[in-house]
């Protein structure tokens, strides 16, 4: 009988372990993430839209820059624009001559909850600062996952 070595390779299994960690890590970081933007009304994507705005203050971004820009490739970006501007968070303006041509830019009040959310996020990242990593670990780290991910 052939058996397989999948499971006792250890290239497999260091893969796997990695892999592991990185999605624990992940869902880990957008929980606590998700607590911090609970009291504000938002989520993480559209806290994501806000971001990505807020990079062109003075200008308008139509919905194909924003969605290019998101981190959840799987988010619905008109409906997350929608949300946002019923919180007159951002305004959308629709091209009269091509109605699928859609300008979007972030609002005053929507600057003031980036603000407040950004003091949050800061409070509730010390900790992984406090962390055992020194910054070039946290380099490393960075540069690993970009690799990772390429």
């Amino acid at each position: 009988m052939v058996e397989t070595k999948i499971d006792t390779d250890p290239i497999q299994q260091a893969r796997k372990r990695a892999i592991t960690a990185i999605l624990t890590t992940g869902y880990w970081i957008s929980d606590r993430l998700s607590e911090v933007l609970k009291p504000f009304g938002i989520s993480e994507q559209q806290l994501n839209v806000l971001f990505i705005l807020k990079k062109q203050p003075d200008q308008a971004c139509n919905l194909s820059e924003v969605q290019s820009q998101m981190m959840h490739k799987m988010s619905n970006a008109t409906r997350l624009v929608e949300k946002l501007r019923l919180k007159n968070m951002v305004t959308r303006q629709i091209d009269n001559e091509n109605r699928r041509k859609v300008e979007i830019k972030i609002t005053q009040k929507g600057l003031e909850l980036l603000g407040k959310v950004e003091s949050r996020l800061n409070e509730c990242h010390l900790p992984f600062y406090d962390s055992k990593l020194c910054p070039e670990e946290f380099n490393r780290l960075a540069e690993l996952l970009d690799k990772f991910r390429t």
